[in-house]
């Protein structure tokens, strides 16, 4: 059986795929297509995407809008309500000048960061289902979907494995892995997870899945110095400002990539007890948990699925009952 293994950069990640299957190259080249397709009509940086069109009109009408981007739409409102938004896509004004100030190397204006604030909420969504239509309701608000689309990409890509006949595959999107199926040799895959405080590629343990996703937030993923200290890119909406919790890493597995993305996310603005309250309503989903007092609390269904590592010897690790 051929393996491919390849590396795009694609939704500004890199993107790794591996498949096992005779004439592998066709289903990477039409994956490739797939996640570039999906970019193109989700991304907030595309002029021509439906959500850049979706910006343009904010507090002026609707647009109309794709099956795919209203489903991702309406995920994103679903987990935006259900985590009283500690996830929200409509933080995407003041994530932009996050972004903008980040390159700059300075911290945003503070009265500039609080007018920006009143124009999130994720009840500004007004969804048209009869007619395929999707409007934000304030003027200058707007959508970013960077904290679900590749979750959602994901999913895609495992689907399009499915349909040509791959039975063994995994793809991850810069720390958002999905897995299909086992691994050839009849075992699970082995997925690391990035270790908060180490470069890149350094592990503090392993969970070990077949057809799940395995998605991780962390601090350590995008941050910029200012003044010798370190602001993240994960906001917290009721701030505006990064994220201060007691976690600093965030691992959610379950099937629903896109429901991962979210969660994610989510758990980790809302701090240890919350994120066990959310993670817990949902069927066969499971975390992974690190505090910045350096203990990692599993979920009872993944306690025996993950070990850690040799070099985590700072940890101490708790599974939940």
């Amino acid at each position: 059986m051929d393996c491919l293994e390849a590396h795009d950069f694609l939704m500004n990640t890199v993107v790794e795929q591996k498949i096992f299957k005779e004439s592998s190259h066709e289903v990477y080249k039409k994956a490739v297509d797939e996640v570039k397709r999906l970019e193109n009509m989700m991304s907030f940086f595309i002029d021509t995407s439906e959500v850049s069109q979706l910006n343009k009109l904010s507090g002026k009408g609707k647009v109309h809008i794709s099956p795919e981007v209203m489903y991702v739409l309406k995920m994103a409102y679903k987990f935006s309500k259900m985590t009283q938004r500690a996830f929200d896509i409509t933080l995407a004004p003041v994530i932009d000048l996050w972004r903008r100030s980040g390159q700059l190397s300075r911290i945003p204006d503070k009265r500039e960061l609080s007018k920006l604030l009143k124009l999130v909420g994720y009840k500004q969504i007004k969804i048209d289902d009869a007619n395929g239509m999707a409007g934000l309701a304030r003027q200058g608000g707007a959508v970013d979907l960077g904290g679900i689309a590749k979750g959602y990409a994901a999913d895609a890509c495992i689907e399009l494995y499915k349909s040509m006949n791959v039975k063994s595959a995994f793809v991850n999107f810069g720390g958002n892995v999905k897995t299909l199926g086992k691994k050839p040799d009849g075992n699970d895959w082995v997925i690391g997870i990035q270790h908060p405080h180490k470069q890149r590629g350094k592990k503090f343990g392993v969970v070990l899945v077949s057809n799940k996703s395995v998605v991780t937030s962390g601090a350590y993923e995008r941050y910029f110095v200012v003044n010798g200290k370190r602001y993240h890119h994960i906001l917290d909406c009721r701030t505006g400002w990064p994220s201060d919790s007691d976690l600093e890493s965030v691992t959610v597995i379950c099937e629903n990539s896109t429901q991962a993305d979210a969660l994610s996310t989510a758990a980790f603005v809302m701090g240890l007890e919350k994120a066990m309250e959310i993670i817990d309503k949902f069927d066969e989903t499971d975390a992974v948990l690190v505090t910045k007092d350096k203990k990692i609390y599993l979920t009872k269904g993944i306690k025996n699925n993950f070990y850690l590592t040799e070099s985590s010897s700072e940890y101490s690790c708790y599974a939940l009952a």
